[in-house]
């Protein structure tokens, strides 16, 4: 909770904690007002959260795409000469879809501008690059577009099953493997995804627990001018 949630707690005359009162909380508002300088450090904190968790959230879900991408990387290495054409054809889907939605998942990490465009592109073009080390996927039916997307010729890679299943799968599980290897390594617990995820989430603890000491503060500054109005009222009767 910050000032502004507190202050509008205040104002509808939510109580602000166990034993406030719905007068209480209004009165209070109208005794001591937040301060315009601690308004405007709330605000500033305020901003820094909600782009700390927006980055959060855009590399959280980086994160998840890329290991959904090496679970169906981990089925095209799965594949052997017992596979059936329908099982191949469900594993290239399944593989072509979660790497697909992965890349569409990296244009949004992209909007980010803390460090989390940077490791989604990078992750992107590493695994992109593999699939120039591998010259039979154009062979079976594999086409990349200019954005990274794959595709997949059905008629073109069943042509090219028909004619040597065992090669088409040595290509698949080639592809599966190098795939696997990259994500792999931006999964790793020493990877760069891992340390910027570790360090915005000590970020945003900190700013939580900046925003909680300012509400401990303004209530403080409140707690004080209010005595000091009683005191003042106390002495006026006092000498009047």
């Amino acid at each position: 909770m910050n000032l502004s949630t507190l202050t509008t707690l205040r104002s509808t005359g939510i109580s602000t904690s166990a034993t406030s009162s719905q007068t209480t909380a209004q009165t209070t508002e109208k005794v001591y007002p937040t301060p315009p300088s601690l308004k405007k450090v709330d605000t500033r904190l305020q901003s820094q959260l909600d782009s700390t968790s927006a980055s959060l959230s855009a590399l959280g879900k980086f994160k998840a795409s890329i290991a959904e991408t090496q679970r169906t990387a981990q089925g095209l290495t799965g594949l052997s000469s017992t596979s059936t054409s329908e099982e191949v054809a469900k594993a290239i889907a399944s593989f072509s879809a979660s790497f697909n939605a992965m890349l569409a998942v990296t244009k949004t990490a992209a909007s980010q501008s803390n460090g989390v465009a940077n490791l989604s592109r990078s992750m992107t073009r590493a695994m992109s690059s593999d699939f120039s080390k591998i010259a039979d996927l154009r062979a079976i039916g594999f086409t990349k577009a200019a954005d990274g997307s794959l595709s997949l010729d059905m008629a073109k890679f069943e042509a090219a099953y028909k004619e040597s299943p065992a090669k088409a799968q040595a290509v698949l599980n080639k592809l599966g493997q190098l795939v696997d290897k990259a994500a792999s390594k931006e999964l790793d617990a020493d990877s760069r995804t891992s340390a910027t995820l570790e360090a915005l989430t000590s970020r945003s603890a900190a700013i939580k627990l900046q925003q909680s000491a300012l509400i401990k503060l303004s209530q403080q500054m409140g707690s004080m001018s209010q005595t000091s109005t009683g005191l003042s009222a106390y002495y006026n009767m006092a000498n009047s």
